[in-house]
């Protein structure tokens, strides 16, 4: 008698914990894959760059500006770099392989770039070539970035893709994607790990914001 008692709180408490189960995640790649159809029709956006670590020869610490394919590709923008324990501070404008870059003082100084705005967007740029190379992507959990609704993905990317978002990589890379989840799917914010040169340094953590892109969505950051 005392068990036929108990069989219905059991079952309830069942009914219960059924219901409020979370639902499952999307699989990584298929976000992955949403989300690089949609960033390949990218014209325009605006971009935030935090560094964690030094690279050789790359003293970059922060970047935040604006890029378009527009006009053969121009960006504009401040930048922060370190030089010995100083950051300095400098505006950047890059039309086409062109930079010029101007400091706090008004001295300005105008060079080739080893970077393109072409290089980093469209359907054939880095950005998007990076979403379709990476390597046992698994969606990791549902978070909140900056008041947009995102899945974080996981995985690695290969030393040959990533290397043309930075010459300075040379081995397989971490990386963590942040795709929006509403429709239609937007690639939001990039952390990569750079495995250090030697063992006697520490990775390099880069941190990569996009916002503002277009076409717009009311789902991106920023």
């Amino acid at each position: 008698m005392r068990c036929r008692r108990f069989l219905p709180a059991l079952l309830l408490l069942g009914l219960v914990g059924s219901c409020s189960a979370s639902p499952p995640l999307p699989a990584g790649g298929e976000l992955l894959g949403a989300a690089k159809a949609t960033f390949s029709d990218v014209r325009s956006l605006h971009f935030a760059v935090d560094v964690n670590g030094v690279l050789p020869g790359r003293p970059l610490r922060q970047l935040d500006g604006d890029a378009t394919l527009s006009g053969g590709g121009h960006a504009t923008g401040q930048a922060q770099v370190q030089n010995g324990v100083q950051d300095h501070k400098f505006d950047f404008v890059l039309d086409g392989n062109t930079a010029t870059t101007k400091d706090p003082s008004g001295q300005s100084w105008t060079g080739t770039s080893p970077f393109e705005v072409a290089g980093f967007l469209g359907a054939n740029g880095s950005l998007a070539q990076l979403l379709g190379a990476v390597s046992g992507a698994h969606t990791e959990i549902r978070e909140t970035m900056q008041g947009v609704d995102a899945y974080r993905v996981g995985g690695s990317v290969p030393a040959a893709v990533a290397t043309r978002l930075l010459p300075q990589i040379h081995d397989d890379v971490q990386v963590k994607v942040w795709v929006t989840a509403s429709e239609p799917r937007r690639f939001a914010r990039l952390w990569l790990q750079v495995p250090p040169a030697t063992e006697r340094d520490s990775p390099v953590m880069f941190e990569v914001t996009l916002s503002q892109q277009d076409p717009a969505s009311p789902a991106t950051l920023g």
